[in-house]
C-alpha cells in the first residue's frame, strides 16, 4: 500500500481556530498528572469558558493530590490524527466559594456539587498548547506559549 502524501501544514492561525473550535465543542479530555512514583491518566468531562478548562473531581482523588503536589497538569484532546495537548496550571475551587459564572460551569458537568458531595473544582489555565494533524505540522506545533497565543 502506498503511503498517502503529507497534507500541507495549516497556518498557525488556522490551528488556533481549530483548537478553539475543539475546546468549544468537545466535552471530554484526558488529564495527566504524576507523583514521585508514577504517572496518572484519567478521563474527565470539562467545561470551557473561553479561557480555562474546568473539571470536577473527588477532593480525595489521586489526581487532586498529584496536581496539588506538582502544580502541573497535561491535558489531551482530539484524536491521534488531530492532537491537542495543553499544559496547564491548576487552580482549586471550593464549590461553596464559586462565583456565579463558575457555579454555572459546575452545573453543566456530571459531578455538579449540588448533586455530588465531596467534589472540588479544578480550573486548568493553559500555559502552552500544542496542535498538529500530521508530521508536516510538527515543526510549528506550539500555538500557545506562556499563556499567549502564537501568531
Amino acid at each position: 500500500m502506498m503511503p498517502t502524501p503529507a497534507e500541507p501544514p495549516r497556518p498557525v492561525a488556522q490551528r488556533r481556530e481549530d483548537v478553539l473550535a475543539l475546546l468549544e465543542t468537545e466535552r471530554h479530555l484526558w488529564l495527566a498528572s504524576a507523583d514521585a512514583d508514577r504517572p496518572h491518566l484519567v478521563p474527565f468531562a470539562y467545561a470551557w469558558d473561553g479561557e480555562c478548562l474546568t473539571i470536577l473531581t473527588r477532593r480525595t482523588s489521586r489526581t487532586v493530590r498529584n496536581l496539588q503536589g506538582s502544580g502541573l497538569a497535561r491535558v489531551a484532546l482530539g484524536t491521534a490524527r488531530d492532537v491537542v495537548l495543553v499544559d496547564a496550571a491548576p487552580e482549586f475551587i471550593e464549590p461553596e466559594e464559586a462565583d456565579e459564572r463558575t457555579s454555572a460551569l459546575f452545573a453543566s458537568l456530571p459531578m455538579d456539587p449540588r448533586r455530588v458531595p465531596g467534589v472540588i473544582g479544578v480550573r486548568l489555565r493553559p500555559r502552552r498548547i500544542l496542535a498538529w494533524r500530521s508530521l508536516s505540522e510538527m515543526r510549528d506545533r506550539v500555538v500557545m506559549r506562556d499563556g499567549h497565543w502564537v501568531g
